[in-house]
């Protein structure tokens, strides 16, 4: 989604981290593949059970530490894609080698949904990822627990479900549609600066690659585990030697899924190698390593081997160019890719039953439940994906394979998700009021209900007077602004008088009950017939006033007119 501009800092990239992929990279990339050495043959030659020198395959994770929101911030995509981030070393130590790259697609996504706004560095990491010649495949987003998920039946829980809440369209230019547009020409080439299209989900988590889908199971995975993975689509999955009795062979047929074997011991061999920080105790762990090689030589000449590399955090990886290095010039091994591998015939097999784990899988079934009780109440939303999409990465976050290494904030993580579910899910709630009291037959009965959401709600308003003195004709949609109140004003009618206790409750439009609460009525029917009669009777009483005060005026003043008359008169009289 970002190649564009990517792609034309590609060569800057390269200058700004200095190394391609570490020394013993450069020098595989540099000097190409010996044809006449048989350690770095294509898998029709190089591996060859019964002969020549054993053939080994490294496979390496690319993850990130842990993360509550699955999601990377822009600021620490920055920090970990900068010259010396952890991104960086991760891929300086592998670019151009043989080891393939079980990718965390957090990581993708991370930087896609920024589209125009993502980090020049972190743009320039994935162009470089693209380029490289390793093999890579997609890891479970976050790196998830796939047993975890398999044993609590929730596998299909850790796929996202959307990023529309994070994608900002002034990042992307318009989206692609399905009408084909025709092939830029020479002089018709697309702006190297312009915004990558709006994207979909699919666009964010793709990756080419010819590997099949490989799952990277923690290694408590067992056989009743397999089932799960394989219904999930896994071709493939990584499995340790010492649950599969450590056979010869590096891929076994299980129960509808092969197994990629990891070698145990050389595994380990490996991890003391390319975490050492001191010079002098990494070639005391790279002797071990060769000498071990050596043996694996001597007593299953040509075979193949599956290496892994620990997921511990952090990832510097000091010795992995040197452990490339010296098994390249080790007459006993011959590094070949995953691809190699799994070109080869599979020998029937089996794994052990794996670890138990009850405790945390409760804590993923509890998770679950949340989720359930969020999706019934998503319901009040017009577009719950606002809302759950959001809260899918974040429980998907706390299945990471990371958060092994510190259970105590994975602890504190759960908490938090399980607090904030309850937030969510009270988040719409009658206000409560005062007692009601009702003085006509036909009135209004107000609900009022809050919303705390940061989005508009629509629920539907149930009026249930527990007496038969009082009826409430239909229920009210109402729809609630973000982080409001609203209310809703329920039509109801009087039978007779008294005290009657009303049942209010709100529910999603589908029905999902949200909260209820009870309030005490007093009905007084009557009263409106009394008061409709108080006021025609002072209405009259005031007309009455009024006439009798005209009268009044009036009478007074013929009686002063007349009076005057007769004073005139009397005062004609007494001149004449």
């Amino acid at each position: 989604m970002t190649l564009g501009r990517a792609g034309r800092a590609f060569a800057s990239t390269l200058l700004a981290t200095g190394l391609v992929a570490g020394s013993a990279a450069v020098g595989w990339a540099a000097s190409g593949p010996d044809a006449s050495d048989p350690r770095t043959q294509p898998a029709s030659a190089a591996i060859t059970p019964g002969s020549g020198p054993v053939s080994a395959s490294i496979v390496m994770p690319v993850t990130l530490p842990t993360t509550t929101t699955g999601l990377v911030s822009a600021d620490d995509l920055e920090r970990y894609t900068g010259p010396f981030g952890s991104l960086t070393r991760q891929l300086d130590a592998a670019a151009g080698t043989p080891v393939a790259i079980g990718l965390d697609p957090m990581i993708l996504a991370s930087i896609r949904v920024l589209g125009a706004s993502a980090p020049e560095s972190a743009t320039q990491w994935l162009a470089r990822l693209q380029a490289t010649s390793n093999e890579v495949f997609l890891l479970a987003y976050g790196d998830a627990d796939l047993v975890a998920a398999a044993r609590t039946g929730t596998m299909a829980d850790l796929a996202p479900s959307g990023f529309g809440f994070v994608l900002d369209e002034a990042d992307f230019s318009e989206a692609q549609t399905a009408t084909p547009t025709p092939a830029p020409s020479a002089t018709t080439q697309p702006d190297p600066d312009a915004a990558p299209p709006y994207p979909s989900t699919d666009d964010l988590l793709a990756w080419t690659t010819e590997l099949p889908r490989i799952a990277w199971p923690g290694e408590d995975v067992g056989s009743a585990d397999l089932a799960a993975l394989a219904s999930a689509g896994y071709a493939d999955v990584i499995v340790p030697s010492s649950s599969a009795g450590d056979p010869t062979a590096p891929l076994i047929a299980l129960d509808g899924i092969q197994g990629i074997v990891a070698d145990d011991e050389l595994s380990d061999l490996l991890g003391a190698a390319i975490t050492e920080g001191s010079p002098a105790a990494r070639t005391a762990a790279l002797d071990a390593l060769d000498a071990a090689f050596a043996a694996e030589t001597a007593a299953h000449p040509g075979r193949g081997v599956v290496l892994t590399v620990d997921r511990g955090w952090p990832y510097a990886l000091p010795g992995l160019a040197d452990a490339l290095a010296r098994l390249d010039a080790t007459a006993s091994v011959g590094l070949v890719t995953l691809g190699d591998i799994l070109a080869t015939a599979a020998v029937p097999g089996g794994i052990d039953d794996g670890t138990a784990t009850p405790d945390r899988d409760a804590v993923f079934t509890g998770l679950a439940d949340d989720a359930a009780a969020e999706t019934s109440f998503s319901t009040v939303l017009d577009d719950p994906s606002v809302l759950l999409d959001e809260r899918r990465l974040e429980r998907i976050a706390l299945y990471g394979l990371a958060w092994t290494a510190s259970t105590s904030a994975w602890d504190r993580a759960v908490s938090d998700f399980h607090t904030r579910s309850a937030e969510i899910q009270s988040s719409v709630q009658l206000q409560s009021g005062s007692d009601v009291a009702l003085l006509a037959r036909n009135a209004e009965f107000k609900v009022a209900v809050s919303n705390s959401l940061p989005y508009a709600v629509t629920v539907r308003v149930v009026v249930d007077p527990q007496s038969p003195i009082l009826r409430a004709d239909r229920a009210i949609d109402l729809t609630v602004e973000p982080e409001s109140t609203g209310t809703a004003l329920v039509p109801v009618e009087a039978v007779a008088n008294g005290e009657v206790e009303v049942l209010t409750s709100i529910t999603s439009p589908t029905g999902v009950p949200l909260d209820s609460g009870h309030a005490s009525v007093t009905v007084h029917a009557e009263w409106e017939g009394i008061g409709t009669l108080v006021i025609v009777i002072v209405l009259a009483l005031v007309f009455a006033a009024g006439i009798l005060r005209l009268v009044i005026t009036r009478r007074r003043a013929r009686a002063e007119r007349r009076a005057g008359a007769e004073a005139a008169e009397t005062a004609e009289t007494s001149h004449d």
